[in-house]
């Protein structure tokens, strides 16, 4: 039975590796130790079983969505080529849908970390303004201290 990682459900499931063992630690998802070194490991029925209990991941608990974005997310990590990617039981419309929406999904991201840069860049202006403004007032007082 395949097997993940923290680290691949964190990347699978765009969370962080520490929310995941959260997730373990509070029983919500069933993992075994294999070793010190190596962490925890989640079998697949165990990873199914969290996502339908859980209303955020209940949606892709469904076997064909989990199916398509185990392998994408294994394509994300380029853990897997276009060979084995040609081997995986999804059709490739499945596929091609999954990458489409990350294409999108990563799209939008720019455009909405791009918004935050000029937002972050008009406050900055402002911040820089104010701090002329205040140059401006020691240099007065300053200026009036030495006239005195």
């Amino acid at each position: 039975m395949k097997t993940y990682s923290v680290k691949e459900i964190a990347d699978m499931l765009n969370t962080n590796p520490e929310t995941v063992r959260r997730w373990i630690r509070d029983k919500k998802l069933e993992a075994t130790i294999e070793s010190k070194k190596g962490g925890h490991i989640v079998y697949e029925s165990a990873l199914q079983a969290f996502l339908k209990s859980s209303p955020k991941y209940a949606s892709i608990a469904s076997t064909a969505v989990f199916s398509t974005m185990m392998v994408g997310g294994l394509i994300a990590q380029k853990i897997i080529d276009v060979e084995q990617l040609k081997k995986a039981r999804i059709s490739d419309a499945d596929i091609i849908k999954f990458l489409q929406s990350e294409i999108d999904a990563r799209t939008a991201s720019i455009e909405s970390k791009r918004e935050n840069i000029k937002q972050l860049d008009i406050q900055i202006k402002a911040d820089q303004i104010q701090i002329e403004a205040f140059q401006k007032m020691i240099d007065a007082l300053n200026s009036s201290k030495e006239d005195t």
